[in-house]
């Protein structure tokens, strides 16, 4: 987080739903690092927010207290008076859900997913490892946009070094991360995060 933080980064748990021209949808999970200036970046304790983008609009974002004791409480209740109401069977069924056999086949395999990408990796501080790890993302069709190094060493003599990447295919980084595991100058596991870039109002 601190080293995501000095690049002008914040970590935020997101769940993102995109929708290409080929109408393929990506549905994901997962920590992210987003830009500290995002207003996303900016929602902390037990607020949250939903940021969509739409292409005659911009950006849209809802925002308001979703966690805690009573905003759940609150929640639960409103979900148990529409069971009693018998309002739910009225929202379901305008909802026209789809068989999720014919949903599947519009879900986008995660392999297929173009992000860039922020990897840690611990070097051994020894000539030569920039060269092993830089080889193996070029191999893989990695373009790296940035790095950062401090002096000094950590355990066993290692080196924290933090790259960012240009957008690429998850499977790309997957097949590099593997292959950066089997580098002897190369301590332990490397962590990697999506970089989300939330598009954002340009006026």
């Amino acid at each position: 987080i601190r080293y995501g933080a000095e690049m002008g980064y914040c970590l935020k748990l997101l769940a993102i739903g995109q929708k290409d021209k080929q109408n393929r949808i990506s549905l994901r999970v997962h920590p992210s690092f987003i830009g500290e200036r995002n207003r996303l970046a900016r929602v902390d304790g037990p607020f949250n927010a939903i940021s969509i983008f739409a292409s005659a609009v911009g950006q849209l974002m809802y925002y308001g207290r979703g966690a805690g004791m009573m905003p759940a409480a609150s929640a639960v209740v409103a979900d148990i008076i529409d069971v009693a109401l018998g309002n739910c069977a009225i929202t379901f069924r305008h909802l026209r859900l789809q068989p999720r056999d014919k949903v599947a086949l519009l879900i986008d395999k995660i392999g297929n997913l173009i992000s860039r990408f922020y990897i840690r990796i611990m070097c051994k501080d020894q000539p030569g490892v920039i060269a092993q790890w830089s080889k193996i993302l070029a191999d893989h069709q990695i373009s790296i946009s940035g790095a950062l190094q401090h002096e000094g060493t950590g355990p066993e003599n290692t080196v924290p070094v933090v790259i960012t990447t240009h957008p690429t295919q998850q499977k790309n980084i997957t097949a590099a991360l593997q292959d950066m595991e089997k580098l002897d100058a190369i301590g332990g596991k490397p962590v990697c995060i999506r970089i989300v870039d939330i598009p954002e109002d340009k006026d």
